[in-house]
């Protein structure tokens, strides 16, 4: 970060992976505050990123979230999880591959206290263009199937 180059990070962690279903698109990001905070902190400009198909490439047990939350609050991964057929442990192939889409720079001002309100602001601008990329390029994913998806924030 001192010298100025890009950083990657990816904000779901446990709790994103506790959510994944093949049916449905989730991305675990309201509470996910400190990366915003980091970045007004010292100038860092946001860029949102978003992988279609990827929860696609493992089943998922689903239901009893607030146990399984609370389990990966506590550092367990609360996760139940199936890839391939002969290997369980590696990813499925996906009808229709992954695409990662980078979205807009968020150009981000420096304050180096920055206060709740400036946080929230910067995320709900960030969550904002989250949507706006899964909406942009869903149906390039997806193909038909696109038509009635959304992406969940949780």
């Amino acid at each position: 970060m001192q010298r100025g180059e890009n950083l990657a990070l990816p904000p779901g962690g446990f709790e994103e992976a506790t959510l994944t279903s093949q049916y449905q698109d989730r991305a675990y990001i309201k509470k996910r505050v400190g990366f915003v905070k980091l970045c007004l902190q010292h100038g860092y400009p946001i860029v949102p990123v978003y992988c279609f198909g990827e929860n696609k490439t493992f089943w998922n047990a689903q239901g009893f979230w607030n146990l399984r939350l609370k389990m990966n609050s506590l550092g367990a991964p609360a996760i139940l999880i199936w890839g391939s057929k002969f290997l369980p442990i590696l990813p499925k192939r996906t009808p229709n591959g992954l695409l990662i889409v980078a979205g807009k720079r968020i150009e981000i001002p420096k304050i180096e206290n920055p206060t709740r309100e400036d946080v929230k602001k910067w995320h709900d601008k960030y969550m904002a263009a989250l949507l706006k990329i899964y909406e942009d390029y869903k149906h390039e994913a997806y193909g038909d199937d696109a038509k009635s998806m959304k992406l969940e924030l949780w």
